[in-house]
């Protein structure tokens, strides 16, 4: 009776996680924003890890005065802008693993990606900026366990060896097969 109420528990309990999501952030991972900056960062990052870019806290402002943006030669006004935190990895050599987060701002109506420049005078994007930070960390664990299987990998075959190796003069010495000495 107790097991089969701890499974009905344990599944109850599956179906809520499953349902409700781990995470109470929101992210993205479609569209037309999440398709420019996953080219660029394909092309920026020739480490990039494929479908490891998400959004979070990403947002639209409407500027209340329109700023001049240029694509190509032709200079366009704009008055909204997509704001998000951009959250990737690279790869590099299965050792170096990176986790990116940076700031990515998007112009939906002429479908450009906005450099920092381009939005550096917006306070909304200060107030952005502000809320939410931005990084570059290594991963260790990889590179840690290569060094330490550099470095114990020799201890533990010197240490065998030192245990089974067949030592010649040690068997001379018991059985008395020494230049010299008489057998016993």
């Amino acid at each position: 009776m107790i097991k089969k109420i701890a499974t009905a528990l344990a599944l109850m309990a599956a179906a809520f996680l499953f349902a409700f999501n781990f995470s109470l952030a929101k992210t993205a991972t479609d569209g037309k924003m999440y398709d420019a900056f996953d080219k660029k960062y394909n092309q920026e990052y020739y480490d990039y890890k494929k479908g490891s870019l998400k959004f979070e806290h990403a947002q639209t402002i409407e500027l209340s005065t329109p700023i001049k943006v240029k694509k190509g030669d032709k200079e366009y006004q704009i008055t909204k802008v997509q704001a998000a935190v951009a959250s990737f990895k690279t790869v590099r050599d299965y050792i170096f693993l990176k986790d990116w987060r940076e700031y990515a701002y998007y112009a939906p109506e002429i479908d450009q990606i906005l450099t920092e420049a381009d939005v550096m005078n917006i306070q909304a994007i200060k107030d952005f900026e502000h809320k939410y930070s931005t990084n570059v960390s290594l991963e260790l664990g990889p590179i840690v366990g290569m060094l330490i299987l550099i470095f114990i990998v020799p201890l533990i075959f010197g240490f065998i060896w030192l245990k089974f190796k067949y030592n010649t003069l040690d068997f001379k010495l018991k059985n008395g097969l020494l230049e010299g000495d008489s057998p016993q």
